[in-house]
C-alpha cells in the first residue's frame, strides 16, 4: 500500500515536533506541503532525510512555499507555472513508474483589510487557477497519471463550511472560484477526500481565532485529486482531524489518501 499525504503545515520549522510524529506513525510515501514559509537556506532538509525521506521545494521567505517529500526519488522538478514565478505556490515531481506528484497552494484571493475595493489579489487567483488547469491539460492530453494535492483555498459547496452565509461574498465562496475550481478537475480528476468522506460537514481547516476548533467552525479546503486509473486502487482518503486538537499544529490537518501498489 502507498500512503500519499497532502498537509498545510503552516510553517514547517514551526510545526516540526508534530509532523515528525506525523511521519513517524504513518509512515506516508509521499508528503505534499503547502505554506512551508521556508526557503533553500533554512528548510529543514537533513530532518527530513534522517527520517528517509528526500525533499524537493519551491520556496520563499515568510509566506508561500510547497514542499514534497519522497521516500523515492523524484525527477524533472518543476518548481512553478508559467508565468507565476513569483509566488511560490507550484511544485511537481515525476516517479520513476511516470506518475506526476502535484503540490499546490491556490492563493487565498481576499482583499487587503484596509482596501477591501482592491480586486487584484482576486484577479491574480483566477489567473493563477486557470495556468493550473491548462496545466492540468497539457498533462492530460500526454496520457499522464496524476496525484494533485493542496490546500485550494475554494470552498466548494455549502457544506463544505461550518456557516454559509458569512463566507458568499469572500473570494473563497463566489461563484467564479468556484467555477475556476471546477474547471481544473471537473470530468478529468476524482477528488478521493470527498469521495471517501461522503458525510456532511467534513473540515479540513479550523482557524487560530475565534475558537473556531472546539466549536468546530471549520471549512474544507485541502483534497487530493488524482486520474481515475489511479483512483480506481485507491483503497480508503482519511481527513486526519485529531491532529489539530495537538499542541503547536497547524490550523490544517492531513488529508491522505491510500494507493494499492504501483508508484
Amino acid at each position: 500500500m502507498q500512503k500519499i499525504i497532502s498537509w498545510n503545515v503552516a510553517s514547517v520549522r514551526a510545526r516540526m515536533p508534530v509532523l515528525t510524529e506525523f511521519l513517524r506513525v504513518e509512515k506516508p510515501d509521499i508528503v505534499l506541503l503547502q505554506e512551508i514559509k521556508a526557503t533553500e537556506e533554512n528548510f529543514p532538509f537533513f530532518d527530513f532525510q534522517m527520517e528517509g525521506y528526500q525533499s524537493y521545494i519551491s520556496g520563499q521567505k515568510g509566506y508561500n512555499g510547497v514542499a514534497i517529500l519522497s521516500r523515492k526519488i523524484l525527477k524533472n522538478i518543476k518548481a512553478a507555472l508559467v508565468g507565476f514565478e513569483d509566488q511560490a505556490r507550484f511544485i511537481q515531481g515525476e516517479t520513476e513508474t511516470g506518475e506526476v506528484i502535484i503540490s499546490v497552494y491556490v492563493p487565498n484571493g481576499n482583499p487587503p483589510e484596509k482596501d477591501p475595493a482592491d480586486q487584484s489579489k482576486l484577479i491574480y487567483k483566477l489567473a493563477w487557477m486557470n495556468a493550473l488547469k491548462e496545466h492540468v491539460e497539457s498533462l492530460l492530453q500526454e496520457k499522464r497519471q496524476i496525484i494533485l494535492g493542496g490546500d485550494f483555498n475554494v470552498i466548494e459547496r455549502e457544506t463544505d463550511v461550518y456557516a454559509p452565509d458569512l463566507f458568499r461574498d469572500s473570494a473563497l465562496m463566489i461563484p467564479s472560484v468556484q467555477r475556476a475550481y471546477q474547471a481544473i478537475t471537473a470530468g478529468k480528476l476524482i477528488n478521493l477526500i470527498r469521495k471517501f468522506n461522503e458525510a456532511v460537514h467534513v473540515y479540513s481547516f479550523w482557524d487560530f481565532q475565534g475558537g473556531a476548533w472546539p466549536k468546530n467552525n471549520g471549512i474544507l479546503l485541502d483534497a487530493v485529486w488524482t486520474t481515475p486509473a489511479l483512483a480506481e486502487r485507491c483503497q480508503g482518503a482519511t481527513i486526519y482531524k485529531d491532529i489539530r486538537a495537538r499542541q503547536g499544529t497547524s490550523d490544517h490537518v492531513p488529508v491522505g489518501i491510500d494507493l494499492k501498489e504501483g508508484l
